[in-house]
């Protein structure tokens, strides 16, 4: 089983036993508290304040929208009926304050609603917006629709249309290209084949054959936590709701066909759920090496990237417990890296009958584990090897790249200028990033300027200077700066990196200037198009990155740490999902985008994989014309290709009769040399001895152009 299938099953087996154990999980103001419950698991049994006759208040739900009343109502009644006497009331029928007398709560349906209510409620009523999330049942139905299509997110208004997208998003479900549709939007998009509407069918354009109709959105538990806090109501009755959104989880995996190809499916659906908990979650097993880790955790730690299965838990703390043995239950305060700020970290052993134990490590404390990315970082290195700060981030066996990691090494101890020059694609602002981590400057700030527009001023260049001072400035895609910027750039360098003890104490900056250009830069100089002071400015050193296409060794090892990001399943290998036509391509493919283009075109190939071996008819379009614009075929190479496709293992007897048999005469010679042009050319494959002739993929390809 698939190590985040484990993960899936272990996480609701610690849900399951915090229940087993009556503790019951509470979250507020972004904490989580755990409550020992001494009455039975899901008792109905009240305290000695209620009775079954008594109610602790009565609440009145308001909409326009009589569905949704009586969805609100009978929601809501189901949870929390024995407590509190739900009435609803239609918003048009709300014209007399004197209507709500005798109600301590007014439930609106979103916030707009209550902010735009046209009365007045005595102060002593709650008035309350729902909060409200989409139907997570219908999870397996929606990853179902083919990653990248456009599709209508419809709904009765702008508003909720616009919150369902988001809510999406938040959930992981970022593979296709939600258009929001609501009364009053054209259809004008013709391309648009699937549309997912919440409970809003009538809406949708007629002519959309493929329809998802996810049902209204649902009351989320917070504004059941709410309404407990304000009546006083016991807390084990949230554990109602908490059993429904794991039964909600549960009916997703058990409705998954046992299909291989519905497997895939399902292990991506527990991705996206693992992945968009609201805690940070680490599975590792007894020999201390992660199985799992979601965006979260390593996000909390401030990890460039959540993929580390295979390696030490204690090495992705801080270095203070790299000897630290996490191998028991309890809680350890972390001191992170920052020496100011600490955190909390809770370990829980699970042991399953004939295995070894496995660990939860998890963050109870409900720190946010939002990471603010950079603006240095929104490209190469988040994107490719954002786990390899160091000079180790190449996976590289080319002896070319070696010696330009040994290079770029060196360079990080000295505070020259550096010009980085090379194909875009090349991990150059990876490898800028390398430099500055692997030198003295590693403490301070990283910054880019980036492709600045000709309205870049001075001062605001000083800025920058002032916020990365003592840092690295790196001046991505240099050669392509206006000529104003450069003489702004001759001015500034010169008197700030130049003449530091010289400068004005105001211009006085300690800041390393890496430049990104392509090739040869120095092209551009002799051409009058860039400044010949800025590039000597910049050039005291230089470093080459090598095109992928110059480290063909390399791509098998690339595709198969980009499959492992994507599968999260070490299995999942380029020889295992490829096939041999496809993986040839790939390890022959002159990548134009270099590593860029190789990632994209793993992760094209991750979207389409399901049960079967990729073949060449699954790449990319672009890819596919590209092929085939060069191939020119004799009228002979084309029989004789057509004619092996329907009659595979063919010899070349055979195969020279059948070309007989519809008129076509070939000389033995001839057609010997026509096998071997097409077998030269990859269409054909031909066998030693007996084994005949079959057509390859690439053959397929040729024959349905």
């Amino acid at each position: 089983m698939r190590h985040y299938v484990k993960a899936f099953f272990l996480i609701f087996s610690f849900l399951f036993c915090l229940f087993a154990f009556r503790l019951f999980i509470f979250v507020k103001n972004d904490i989580i508290i755990l409550i020992f419950n001494p009455l039975p698991l899901f008792s109905r049994k009240r305290g000695p304040f209620m009775n079954r006759k008594q109610k602790l208040g009565n609440v009145l739900i308001i909409s326009s929208r009589k569905r949704m009343l009586s969805e609100f109502q009978s929601y809501l009644h189901s949870v929390l009926g024995e407590y509190l006497t739900f009435n609803t009331l239609l918003r048009e029928q709300a014209t007399d304050p004197s209507l709500f007398r005798g109600y301590q709560c007014v439930l609106f349906p979103t916030a707009r609603a209550m902010e735009t209510f046209p009365l007045t409620l005595d102060s002593s009523i709650l008035q309350l917006p729902c909060d409200r999330v989409f139907n997570h049942m219908f999870l397996d139905k929606i990853i179902q629709i083919p990653p990248h299509e456009r599709v209508y997110l419809v709904n009765d208004d702008k508003y909720s249309t616009l919150a369902i997208i988001s809510q999406f998003e938040e959930c992981g479900i970022t593979q296709y290209d939600f258009v929001p549709f609501y009364p009053g939007c054209k259809d004008t998009e013709s391309d648009i084949q699937f549309a997912i509407t919440a409970g809003e069918p009538q809406l949708v354009p007629s002519r959309i054959p493929n329809v998802l109709d996810i049902g209204n959105r649902i009351i989320d538990i917070s504004t059941i936590l709410q309404l407990c806090e304000y009546f006083n109501i016991p807390l084990q009755t949230v554990n109602r709701v908490s059993r429904n959104y794991v039964n909600q989880i549960l009916h997703t995996v058990k409705t998954s066909e046992t299909y291989y190809t519905n497997y895939v499916q399902t292990e991506q659906l527990m991705q996206v759920i693992l992945f968009s908990l609201p805690i940070g979650i680490c599975l590792f097993g007894a020999d201390g090496r992660i199985q799992f880790m979601n965006a979260k955790f390593a996000h909390a730690f401030s990890l460039p990237s959540s993929n580390f299965e295979g390696q030490p838990f204690s090495e992705c703390l801080p270095s203070a417990y790299a000897d630290t043995a996490f191998d028991r239950n309890g809680d350890w305060t972390i001191l992170l890296s920052d020496q100011k700020t600490q955190i909390t970290l809770s370990v829980l052993s699970m042991v399953f009958p004939d295995t070894e134990p496995v660990f939860l490590a998890f963050l109870p404390d409900g720190r946010s584990t939002e990471m603010s990315v950079s603006k240095d970082e929104k490209t190469e290195e988040s994107t490719f090897f954002a786990s390899s700060r160091t000079f180790s981030l190449s996976l590289s066996h080319a002896d070319s790249v070696q010696n330009l990691m040994a290079q770029a090494r060196h360079l990080a101890l000295f505070d020259f200028p550096i010009l980085i020059q090379g194909e875009s694609g090349t991990q150059r602002r990876t490898l800028a990033r390398a430099i500055h981590n692997f030198s003295r400057r590693h403490h301070y700030p990283f910054s880019v300027l980036h492709s600045p527009g000709n309205d870049l001023t001075e001062a605001s260049l000083l800025q920058l200077l002032a916020e990365t001072n003592h840092g690295t400035l790196v001046l991505s895609q240099v050669d392509r700066f206006p000529l104003s910027i450069q003489d702004l750039l001759v001015n500034v360098l010169t008197n700030v990196h130049g003449n530091f003890f010289s400068a004005p104490e105001t211009r006085r900056f300690d800041v390393r200037i890496i430049a990104i250009a392509d090739d040869n830069l120095y092209k551009k100089v002799e051409k009058g198009t860039f400044l010949r002071e800025l590039f000597h400015l910049l050039s005291a050193s230089e470093l080459q990155t090598v095109p992928l296409r110059r480290r063909r060794e390399d791509i098998p090892d690339l595709l198969n740490y980009f499959l492992l990001q994507f599968f999260h399943n070490t299995d999942m290998t380029c020889d295992r999902i490829f096939s041999e036509g496809l993986l040839r391509f790939l390890k022959e493919y002159a990548y134009p985008g270099n590593i860029h283009e190789l990632y994209n075109l793993s992760c094209s190939l991750f979207t389409r994989y399901s049960s079967h071996k990729l073949q060449l008819s699954d790449l990319p379009t672009y890819l596919r014309s590209r092929q085939m614009a060069d191939v020119s075929l004799t009228d002979l190479q084309y029989q004789v290709l057509s004619f092996v496709s329907t009659h595979p293992k063919a010899g070349r007897l055979a195969i020279k009769n059948g070309l007989a048999d519809g008129e076509t005469f070939v000389s033995e010679a001839a057609l010997r040399t026509v096998l071997g042009e097409l077998s030269s050319a990859g269409y054909l494959i031909v066998h030693r001895t007996k084994g005949g002739c079959e057509i390859s993929e690439l053959g397929r390809m040729v024959l349905e152009k």
